[in-house]
């Protein structure tokens, strides 16, 4: 079942394995989609639980919107494929970037639905925090939609770029300049501490050393009642694409400790 429609949108997902538990793979914004994990961890998963990937609205081949890019949106979004596809028991929600931001909020909006969460390098403004980083990540998305116009960064995708590049650069300035994404981010209300406080499923964290938001990390490690934090040495944001193996071996080896169904020795 590559497409479905959820919530009246049409959105690509590839579904994969078997098994009684079902691990959701949510990717990061803009320059993504589902391939990130796809290529990554979901097919190693896959080998003993039903794995699902999809792209977020917008990205990849779902469909491009006008409107509905807020946090709330996209855990609707996620929340209606899993019923299209007739998954009802908890699954869990494993997110790269934007992505670990809409499984803390799905598992806020959704805790009966949510056996628990995988945060890399996750996004979350935090009430009370110095910063909002999903209105720093708003900021940045003009920034990109900026570099995006330059005349010397379309003429090295032209040359070097090749064809594929070119179309994921094309569509996120689709995304930034066409649609309402960069406003409805930065209209997204951040996470009380008191209600991440109320996420009682297991969390892990999976964070570079060298990640410019370490230090969220921390302070979800600390807020959240049942995370732990794995840090990966030398390593910055770019963990899934830098760290591949380590990324792969501390999910699967989590998931295999919560969840006899995933084993984590495929991680090996």
């Amino acid at each position: 079942m590559p497409e479905v429609t959820a919530r009246g949108h049409r959105f690509f997902v590839q579904r994969m394995g078997e098994g009684k538990s079902t691990a959701v793979f949510v990717h990061g914004l803009v320059m993504d989609n589902l391939s990130s994990w796809w290529f990554t961890v979901a097919n190693a998963a896959a080998r003993t639980c039903d794995a699902v990937c999809y792209d977020l609205r917008g990205h990849g081949r779902s469909e491009v919107t006008p409107s509905g890019y807020a946090v709330a949106d996209s855990v609707d979004d996620l929340a209606a494929i899993l019923d299209e596809l007739g998954v009802h028991h908890p699954v869990y929600v494993i997110g790269n970037s934007y992505g670990g931001v809409v499984g803390l909020a799905f598992a806020q909006a959704y805790p009966e639905r949510t056996a628990g969460l995988v945060l890399v390098e996750a996004h979350a403004s935090i009430e009370g925090e110095d910063d909002r980083e999903v209105d720093q990540l708003a900021h940045g998305l003009d920034l990109a939609g900026a570099l995006l116009d330059e005349d010397i960064v379309n003429h090295w995708l032209d040359q070097v770029g090749g064809r594929k590049l070119n179309r994921m650069a094309a569509r996120a300035k689709e995304l930034i300049w066409n649609t309402s994404m960069v406003d409805d981010l930065r209209n997204s209300p951040p996470f009380s501490p008191e209600n991440l406080g109320r996420i009682e499923c297991p969390v892990l964290l999976v964070y570079g050393e060298e990640s410019d938001i370490i230090g969220r990390a921390r302070t979800l490690a600390r807020i959240l009642p049942n995370s732990e934090l794995h840090i990966l040495e030398g390593i910055d944001h770019t963990a899934l694409m830098s760290s591949v193996a380590d990324v792969r071996a501390a999910i699967l080896d989590w998931l295999g400790e919560h969840d006899g169904a995933i084993d984590g020795a495929v991680s090996r």
